[in-house]
């Protein structure tokens, strides 16, 4: 059972840094309106990086539960920040 709700809990904050992603996306591309996807992502982005917390926290207890989804968020993000497709500069150099 505990392996499962780890697997769960990395399917969820694959899903999290998805969104993460498309709503960087999303706000390099698109103005800031009220037909903005944005908010949306960012919400999905959320619940289903709580809902990843929650079930880790559930299998291993806080203590652990919580490093195990730290250290899934490092294993996933890391890779995302450094082949990252989008612009991650704030500046526009021409």
């Amino acid at each position: 059972m505990e392996v499962l709700l780890i697997a769960f809990s990395f399917v969820t904050v694959v899903i999290a840094m998805s969104c993460y992603c498309k709503s960087n996306q999303c706000a390099e591309s698109v103005r800031l309106d009220s037909n903005s996807p944005i908010g949306l992502y960012w919400l999905l982005a959320v619940v289903s990086s709580a809902l990843g917390l929650f079930t880790a926290v559930t299998a291993l207890g806080v203590y652990e539960g919580t490093l195990a989804w730290l250290s899934i968020h490092t294993l996933i993000l890391v890779p995302i920040l450094l082949f990252s497709p989008f612009n991650l500069s704030l500046d526009d150099r021409q």
